[in-house]
């Protein structure tokens, strides 16, 4: 099972039984309609308690569309609990004294039924709140037609009792589905979370991993080699090679970063490294650079550090980009590239590599044309 599965089931609860709960008005509705026809001297006047029947009627079928669509009531709730509080209390006045809280009296303590289903999701006072006025209404209406009889109050309080109990039970019922449903949103939240988290941790490790592997085959053994006397730090070679290996670690950490332009950001950190010592870099840029792979940006950006570490003392940086085309050029004023440095660099196929060394200048290009 999925970490969703848990909310969708409680989800589904809930609308299971917002549309059971508007099945139980309705089902009282279709069993009142034979009461209300079989019973006509008992009601005065008989329009209002045909009008009073047909409101709730007209109720019942708005507040299906919420249901049946799944929907939260919106601003619909309060206008149907007012007309149904209001039907019901004219549907009650409209019973004749002696047929009050008889087999006549189709209306009595259904009201709580539409109470439940429009305030399921509102703290539970609002439902007793509003039986205890439904209950202060219908007794003053009794007291006004002169039943204050302790017969009618016995039954009058014993059925509200019993059917106040009921409609509240099947509140909390509900509060606690739509507890159950908050706590698996909650828990698959959280779910997804650690799974997101165990996801990011893996391709941390495996990104470090990676670049453990591409620092090993080249700062390693240079780095065996300084530790084991091998090689001498104050060889020019060993120093530039040093001085390509810390660029290459401070490129590897820009790509980790999260830039609007990853190709500008790591020339950046190349071009930093060299600034630290002393030597005045200038970098100019012309056009927006087209969202490049990684490959190609190291591919672009390996031979312009090794250009970089030639440097003695100025450098000058040229990026110009458009959409297909790409060029980096670097020139300085140190000698010539290291003799390990081809003709094509060692950067992506796409990418050209040229270089030019006239006099104390050396000039680099890194060409980059999409396929």
């Amino acid at each position: 099972m999925s970490d969703t599965a848990p909310a969708v089931i409680a989800d589904r609860t809930l609308a299971g039984l917002r549309r059971g709960l508007l099945a139980v008005p309705a089902a009282d509705l279709v069993f009142s309609l034979p009461i209300l026809l079989d019973n006509p001297g008992a009601y005065r006047p008989l329009r209002v308690e045909a009008l009073a029947f047909a409101a709730l009627v007209g109720i019942t079928a708005l507040a299906a569309v919420p249901v049946l669509r799944a929907r939260p009531w919106g601003a619909w709730r309060w206008p149907l609990l007012g007309a149904a509080f209001v039907a019901h209390t004219a549907a009650n006045a409209a019973v004749v004294p002696a047929e009050l809280f008889g087999a006549a009296h189709w209306s009595w303590e259904i009201l709580g039924w539409w109470a439940v289903l429009l305030l399921l999701d509102r703290p539970v006072w609002y439902l007793l709140l509003l039986l205890g006025i439904h209950f202060g209404v219908t007794w003053g209406q009794v007291i006004a037609v002169g039943r204050a009889d302790v017969r009618t109050v016995v039954g009058m309080t014993t059925v509200a009792l019993i059917f106040g109990g009921l409609q509240v039970a099947v509140w909390f019922l509900g509060a606690g589905t739509r507890r159950a449903a908050a706590t698996a949103v909650a828990l698959a939240a959280d779910g997804a979370r650690l799974r997101t988290a165990e996801m990011v941790a893996e391709q941390i490790h495996r990104d470090r991993q990676a670049r453990y592997a591409e620092l090993a085959g080249t700062a390693g053994p240079l780095l065996d080699g300084l530790a084991s006397g091998w090689l001498d730090p104050g060889d020019p070679v060993v120093r530039q090679a040093c001085m390509i290996e810390a660029a290459r670690i401070r490129r590897l950490f820009a790509e980790a970063d999260d830039t609007s332009d990853p190709l500008v950001h790591e020339l950046a950190a190349c071009i930093d490294l060299v600034g630290r010592r002393g030597v005045v870099v200038q970098l100019a840029i012309r056009g927006q650079c087209p969202p490049l792979p990684q490959p190609v940006r190291r591919g672009l950006t390996e031979p312009a550090l090794v250009a970089l570490t030639t440097a003695v003392s100025a450098a000058r940086v040229t990026l110009v980009a458009v959409s297909n085309r790409v060029v980096l050029s670097v020139v300085t004023d140190g000698a010539g590239p290291p003799a390990d440095a081809t003709a094509n660099g060692t950067g992506h196929e796409q990418v050209d590599v040229a270089w030019t060394r006239q006099d104390d200048t050396v000039w680099m290009e890194a060409t980059w044309v999409a396929a």
